[in-house]
């Protein structure tokens, strides 16, 4: 039996007191994993969905920039409109190369889903060059371009006259199918922007306008002139790349406290997970002191407590990443409640990495809260060892 397997024995002799202990070290891992984690999704995340809108700038009727973009990712309800006139000013910015329309309605489906409508032209084909469509962008009057899930739920097929959800005596031929984008879009029902208009009583009215610049080096160039035109009074001009630093920035900001928390967590459990060593070592002084009779070197003795230390560590850390990740979707929606700007991407995710930083820090936990413990029993006496009336023989 080496040493290893007899540290190992050691703890389990006692596995209440080591499971309270290890669950300690498990939470500040599962929190640590959780901080690290979520701040890679929602990175990663935000900038995804960012970049699935092809655009620089976002502009939109005056309000909450973070509502809007949100608003224009995830499918909603406008609380305002645009002058559709104001489009050729859009137009006319330089360095726009692409200025695409868009109308956007959500409509009650039911108790819980809505129906998202969104009323374009051609130009935002531009701005989604990485689709795939099954079947034709709509062209003609009343034809659909069906997100990919949108289809799947509702079995419809390219040819098909179908109603329309939410709306009464409406119905609209299938002239596409979206291939699967991993986005919100895939819920979307699109239509041609004049009869998105027509059909929920807004004519010459648009819900938001994506730009795309010639060089994303001119954004600032390009917001300015916006901002300075005619119409830049009722406009809300949004550049995207600033949009993601200023929501970066925000979480950024909140990071600081959160990694408190966590180090804060982290040291308790080394206290605990210290103050377990320290008893184990005081129950066990005479058999310190025998195996000290029996040949075992102060070496040897520390080696035995610091391993049993490194190990209830460890156990805890794993079974803290594990419990943090199965509560990872309920935290995720907890998260997703209270943010101002959330991906439709997993925000807490497996993250190898995360998973590493974890391991290392309970094993950190485990080397400095076991040290005092494994040096305080390697210089017990054997004499004075063997002569307690504490402990287990």
């Amino acid at each position: 039996m080496n040493w290893f397997t007899l540290s190992l024995a050691g703890w389990r002799q006692r596995p209440l007191r080591t499971g309270v202990t290890a669950a300690g070290v498990g939470l500040a891992v599962a929190a640590w994993f959780s901080l690290l984690s979520f701040q890679a999704g929602y990175r990663d995340g935000m900038k995804n969905e960012l970049d699935r809108l092809g655009a620089h700038i976002l502009v939109v009727p005056k309000g909450c920039p973070y509502d809007a973009a949100s608003i224009a990712l995830h499918g909603a309800s406008w609380p305002c409109y645009l002058p559709a006139a104001y489009l050729d000013e859009v137009r006319a910015a330089p360095g726009v190369t692409t200025a695409a329309p868009a109308f956007m309605t959500a409509l009650h489906e039911g108790t819980s889903t809505n129906t998202v409508y969104v009323g374009v032209d051609e130009n935002f084909l531009r701005l989604r060059p990485a689709w795939q469509i099954r079947g034709r962008f709509p062209q003609a009057t009343n034809e659909l371009l069906l997100g990919a899930e949108a289809a799947r739920r509702r079995h419809w097929q390219v040819g098909q006259t179908v109603p329309l959800p939410g709306l009464t005596n409406a119905t609209g031929l299938v002239s596409g199918i979206l291939g699967p984008t991993h986005g919100a879009e895939d819920d979307f029902i699109y239509l041609r922007l004049a009869d998105a208009q027509h059909l929920f009583a807004h004519p010459r009215q648009l819900t938001h306008i994506l730009v795309r610049l010639a060089d994303p080096n001119a954004l600032d160039r390009a917001v300015t002139h916006l901002r300075g035109c005619y119409a830049g009074m009722d406009m809300n001009i949004v550049p995207l790349a600033h949009l993601f630093h200023t929501i970066q920035s925000l979480v950024n900001s909140t990071r600081l406290l959160l990694g408190c928390v966590a180090a804060v967590a982290l040291l308790v459990a080394a206290a605990g997970v210290g103050n377990t060593i320290l008893m184990a070592v005081a129950e066990r002084t005479r058999e310190i002191g025998v195996m000290r009779a029996l040949g075992a070197s102060r070496a040897d003795i520390f080696r035995l407590f610091w391993w049993e230390t490194m190990q209830v560590c460890l156990a805890g850390g794993t079974g803290g990443l594990a419990f943090a990740f199965l509560a990872s979707r309920l935290l995720e929606n907890w998260l997703r409640a209270r943010l101002p700007f959330a991906p439709v991407d997993a925000l807490i995710r497996w993250e190898w990495w995360a998973a590493a930083a974890g391991l290392a820090g309970a094993a950190l936990v485990g080397s400095i809260a076991g040290f005092l413990p494994a040096w305080r029993a390697a210089r017990l006496s054997p004499v004075l060892a063997m002569r307690s009336t504490g402990g287990d023989a």
